[in-house]
């Protein structure tokens, strides 16, 4: 699974506690599922037939209960021969005709119809819902979403279209046929052994995957794909299932798998254990993406043209979902307190991608966001990585099984050095093999591989909340330098950690790279200086899990940046030095000429990301040396590769109304990135162009949403009633993050536009407040009828409809504002 943290939270996150949680007792070991399923569209159901082959695990049994949500059972058999039973609408209790032994097979046989649409769903910020099975467009609205069919079982919803042992320590092997349109593409798990055609136009699907797998990974879709089989790949099927519109940007898209799969095998020397792999984007998906055994679902956002893809691709998340099939599928979490065996593993996979495919600097980037996402979260909670006392399963996606946990894998890969890391994952996954495992089994194979007892290591990082948070001081004795390191200690995190913390002390013309180790909670440590002290650079790449407080002057920083190679300690210094104070809180660092040359400098750095960010720094300037930085990002726009850095140049610039500036943003006009055009759209518009209204016509056939963004920022400054026409198709087509970043835009057009055309609206922004599954969606549109609402009774109906229905605390507490 992969976790997107958006934006940050509206609200200060409750730490809540349940009772201690423990992994799944199991009386029957579920061997096979066999599932004749058949969508039924206009009631939003699937009839079925779920034949389930048990044994018990090892006490004699008499019953067998099952989790089954929402169903209406139809029969339950076994031998041909009614079986009685109990049913509540989520557990299933089967009376059994005799005492089975370990020894005994028993096969059951439940005719059901799931009703997913009448389940509560119960979602969390990670997956928003969890209804197991999701109709996109069921009626086949022309004027809707492409019609399609999908499930997400993570964490314990595959129960929720069949019956089942739905417990991440349950493993089956499965045949799925699956009853559809003769037009629809379906795919499932493994590998589609047959295709039968029916006499009443309709086909079944047979699916058939031979290597038990966890429940949770079991999946289905169907609807209008194509599929791209990867002609690069040839030892088992690698495809993508793509909506026909990108079908010749499949490749694009997805054609590092293979070679994400060669590298993995690698690294891990364990081959890819499954008989294919897949990849499909869908519509209106309930998370990031899935990693279902040998079919990984996508949000709909991977699904780029050829000008997007020029913008950035998404092999994070790629890589993320593919390692999951060693870490997740293979070996799999007993329980959801060990998640980070599974999450830990696949967020650390995309610094190793990163670093592998586009170079160190790209995979540090990487690293450090991730450690950033962490450490933003940290400030609201602290808890273990593995965690046994949590009030909700859900509550362990998050950036600490994810980001911590990617980095504390780092932290043991410096411990114990690259060689034994990969050896002790290789040892791991032999050793539990289409098995689960928990945290000491993956300790027990780097103390067998490395022959040291890593228990402290283990408690240290994934038992105990929080990161070490150090401050030192330095100062120069008889030429020495001397550095006091102490650990920051209080109420809330008493561990002093052991530590192995890398430096490089640069003096006269040399620098020295040290490792120092720190085990108290105070220490000292002194060294030879070759000169004058230039600077001391602690943790140089970035890598160390915590917080270091290390006061350095402007001179240091200056020369950090100009001399160090890594990118943290580039973008640190540069961080550091043009960090703005508090409004009207001292000046503006760019005031100081040293820094504002740094800037400058730092336009033509070899990495985009410190280029970026100077240009960030440069935005809207209006200071002494003005022609100079204009100048200078005149030349960055004509020479830039990097269209994000060339975008935010534009952006940096759209202000300085000098309409020599306009011939570069209407140069910037034919790029091929969407991204560079959108912003220069932006620039043009807010300089009022004499042809802007022509501009906005000429790309207002676009649905790329940075062109969307500007020339509907155009729309809402200039309305027109007609205008309506073309916002809500692009809005209808948008998901999740994209609809809360747009919204707003269409808030702005619909405060100045015909109040007629605000009544059209209404429905729309209702549909959006009150059923979007993201509640950072549901409240942004919220906003929009609180806006609307004076002088208009349907948007004041609309808004207290919104907020009587609505279930998340979060968001009924946040709503008391609005009431009257």
């Amino acid at each position: 699974m992969k976790k997107y943290v958006f934006l940050a939270l509206y609200f200060t996150q409750t730490l809540v506690f349940g009772q201690i949680q423990k992994s799944q007792d199991l009386a029957f070991d579920l061997l096979h599922t066999e599932l004749k399923i058949k969508p039924i569209w206009k009631n939003q159901t699937l009839e079925g037939t779920a034949t389930l082959t048990l044994k018990p695990y090892f006490y004699e049994q008499e019953k067998l209960v099952l989790n089954a949500k929402g169903f209406v059972i139809g029969s339950v058999q076994s031998a041909q021969k009614d079986l009685k039973y109990k049913y509540d609408s989520e557990i299933l209790e089967i009376s059994l005709p005799k005492k089975y032994t370990k020894n005994d097979t028993l096969l059951v046989s439940i005719k059901y119809i799931a009703q997913p649409e009448k389940i509560a769903s119960q979602g969390s910020d990670a997956i928003v819902s969890d209804k197991g099975l999701y109709f996109i467009n069921p009626l086949n609205d022309p004027a809707g979403l492409p019609r399609q069919l999908w499930t997400q079982g993570e964490t314990q919803a595959n129960s929720c279209w069949f019956p089942t042992i739905d417990t991440p320590n349950q493993n089956h092997t499965q045949d799925v046929f699956l009853t559809v349109e003769n037009n629809f593409t379906t795919l499932s798990n493994g590998v589609l052994l047959e295709t039968k055609q029916n006499s009443d136009g309709t086909k079944t699907d047979h699916w058939q995957l031979k290597s038990p797998h966890a429940v949770y990974l079991s999946m289905i879709a169907a609807g209008n794909f194509k599929k791209v089989v990867d002609s690069t790949f040839s030892r088992f099927e690698v495809s993508y299932y793509v909506e026909p519109e990108f079908e010749k940007n499949a490749l694009g898209i997805f054609g590092r798998t293979p070679e994400m799969i060669n590298y993995f095998e690698k690294i891990l020397g364990v081959n890819y254990q499954w008989p294919k792999y897949s990849q499909i984007p869908v519509r209106k998906y309930v998370s990031g993406a899935m990693e279902n055994t040998t079919a990984t679902v996508h949000s709909k956002n991977l699904l780029k043209t050829g000008n997007q893809l020029i913008d950035g691709n998404d092999d994070g998340v790629i890589a993320h979902e593919l390692f999951h099939h060693w870490f997740g599928n293979y070996v799999t979490c007993e329980s959801w307190s060990h998640l980070p065996l599974n999450e830990s593993f696949a967020n650390y996979s995309e610094f190793l991608w990163a670093t592998h495919k586009y170079g160190k600097d790209e995979g540090d980037l990487v690293y450090i966001n991730a450690l950033q996402d962490y450490l933003y979260e940290a400030t609201q909670k602290q808890v273990p990585l593995i965690r046994f006392e949590f009030a909700s399963r859900e509550d362990m996606f998050d950036a600490h099984s994810y980001q911590k946990g990617g980095r504390v894998l780092h932290q043991l890969r410096l411990e114990v050095c690259d060689e034994a890391f990969f050896a002790s994952l290789n040892h791991y996954l032999k050793s539990h093999p289409f098995q689960t495992a928990e945290i000491e089994d993956l300790r027990l194979s780097f103390e067998k591989i490395t022959g040291r007892d890593l228990k402290w290591f283990f408690d240290q990082w994934f038992k105990i909340p929080g990161h070490p948070r150090l401050k030192v001081l330095q100062k120069i004795e008889n030429k020495k330098l001397q550095l006091s390191v102490s650990q920051v200690v209080d109420s809330l995190n008493q561990t002093v950690y052991s530590l192995k913390l890398p430096l490089k002390i640069y003096s006269g013309k040399t620098s020295v790279e040290k490792i120092i180790e720190i085990t108290q909670q105070e220490q000292n440590f002194s060294f030879e200086l070759d000169g004058d002290l230039k600077n001391v650079l602690i943790n140089p790449d970035g890598y160390f899990l915590g917080t270091i407080d290390h006061v350095k002057t402007n001179d240091e920083l200056v020369f950090q940046f100009q001399n160090s190679s890594t990118v943290y300690a580039r973008l640190f210094a540069l961080e550091a030095l043009t960090l703005k104070p508090e409004e009207g809180v001292g000046e503006n660092p760019l005031q100081n000429k040293v820094i504002r040359d740094l800037t400058v400098d730092a336009l033509k750095d070899s990495f985009w990301k410190i280029r970026q960010t100077a240009v960030q720094k440069l935005f809207d300037y209006d200071g002494e040396d003005f022609l100079k930085i204009e100048k200078a990002l005149q030349n960055l726009i004509k020479m830039e590769t990097k269209s994000v850095v060339k975008a935010d140049a534009i952006l940096a610039m759209k202000n300085f109304l000098n309409p020599q500036n306009d011939v570069l943003f209407r140069a910037a006009l034919e790029d091929s990135s969407n991204l560079v055009k959108g912003a220069a759209l932006e620039a043009l518009f807010t300089n009022k162009v004499s042809d802007a209204a022509e501009l906005a016509t000429k790309f207002s056939s676009s649905f790329d949403n940075s062109i969307f963004a500007s020339v509907a920022n155009y729309y809402s400054e200039n309305p027109d009633p007609q205008q309506y026409d073309w916002f809500l198709p692009r809005l209808t087509r948008m998901e999740g993050i994209e609809v809360y970043q747009y919204l707003a835009i269409f808030g702005s057009y619909l405060s100045r536009t015909d109040k007629s055309v605000v009544q059209k609206a209404i429905p729309f922004i209702f549909g959006l407040a009150s059923a979007e599954p993201e509640w950072f969606v549901r409240i942004s549109a919220a906003q929009i009828l609180d806006m609307l609402r004076d002088d208009n009774p349907e948007a004041e109906a609309a808004l207290k409809k919104v907020i009587a229905q609505e279930k998340d605390q979060r968001l009924i507490n946040y709503y008391d504002q609005f009431k009257r």
